[in-house]
């Protein structure tokens, strides 16, 4: 297991390796060459392009490029869990929690609910049973299932440039892209699909190829498939995934916040409003045990930014109960995988 403090061996980044970084998070080319197209805007060649990435992926600057997927609108349901676990009991609770294959995060935090991490399920499996076992398992003291109630943002972007290139471009998922539960749709094909597209993308000039081969599909296929699903909102975006702390950004934190009820939607767009704040829901709230009913993930470089930004909150929303929960461990970061 290990610890989440900042990294201070950062790899020497160029300018040209910052806007590539740029470009594979909010803007990567759905395209056959997608890496020519990158060449062609930044002036390289597309032999440079794939060595400058593959060196990211080397480097772990970059975690993962993929297609990333709406859990909800492609037939899943995931929530925000917080366990109570006695300290002596902490590292074989995150071993119980981390076995689950539903399990994408899960994190040490500075709370009396201490762990806390997300996880989802397929259509045909509950959070009731499946967490009260996981607690069971982790001797949990106590519990919370922090469902999203309305969701006011979701994406992490990390401008590298400091030009607000990537800012300009990018396109955060709300509320408004949820798909009725009723209108959810998944054919086979689609499935099939997620399952190639969710892998981590091969740096070589043609990278659809051997996933279009895996479908027996043609090329062109795969990526009408991959802007239809964007269309239909089932797929947030084609991009990288960054190792945040190898990026710069090696602080996070969780800032939790006692919203009136009816200054809750206003606030949510308050606060999803700053470039520093990646995911921010409302959650329900458990009269007398936990009354934080919206959270914000904020990614800085340093904790002091990360003090500015809840102070900054505090002033715009006039939220005066709010508490910031610092990730003192990462037990599990991985991609969730999606029809296997």
């Amino acid at each position: 297991m290990k610890s989440v403090s900042p990294d201070l061996s950062l790899p020497d980044l160029s300018l040209i390796d910052k806007k590539i970084l740029n470009i594979l998070q909010t803007d990567f080319p759905i395209s056959i060459r997608p890496f020519r197209k990158i060449a062609s805007e930044l002036g390289i060649t597309e032999e440079e392009v794939i060595g400058k990435i593959t060196n990211l992926k080397q480097t772990k600057v970059i975690r993962q490029i993929s297609a990333i997927f709406d859990s909800h609108n492609i037939g899943y349901k995931s929530t925000l869990v917080a366990f109570k676990v006695p300290e002596d009991k902490v590292e074989n609770a995150a071993t119980v929690i981390n076995a689950h294959n539903g399990v994408s995060h899960n994190y040490l935090r500075n709370n009396s609910y201490n762990i806390w991490f997300t996880i989802t399920l397929p259509p045909n499996k509950y959070f009731d049973k499946e967490i009260e076992l996981i607690a069971k398992n982790a001797d949990a003291e106590d519990y919370l299932i922090l469902p999203t109630l309305k969701l006011f943002k979701i994406g992490v972007n990390f401008d590298m440039t400091g030009e607000n290139e990537a800012a300009s471009s990018f396109k955060y998922f709300s509320q408004d892209d949820a798909i009725e539960d009723s209108k959810i749709n998944i054919s086979e094909f689609e499935k099939n699909c997620v399952k190639e597209l969710q892998k981590d993308l091969e740096i070589i000039p043609e990278p659809f190829k051997n996933a279009a081969s895996n479908l027996n599909i043609p090329q062109e296929e795969l990526l009408s498939q991959i802007d239809k699903f964007i269309k239909e909102k089932k797929m947030r975006r084609f991009a990288c995934v960054l190792h945040h702390q190898k990026a710069g950004f090696s602080y996070n934190i969780m800032g939790i916040w006692k919203s009136k009820e009816n200054e809750a939607d206003r606030n949510g767009k308050i606060m999803s409003s700053l470039n520093e704040v990646s995911h921010c829901y409302k959650r329900p709230i458990y009269p007398g045990k936990w009354e934080y009913n919206i959270f914000t993930m904020i990614h800085t470089k340093n904790e002091e930014e990360a003090a500015y930004t809840i102070n900054k909150i505090a002033e715009l929303t006039g939220i005066k109960d709010y508490d910031s929960l610092r990730s003192i461990k990462e037990f599990k970061k991985i991609r969730v995988k999606y029809y296997v």
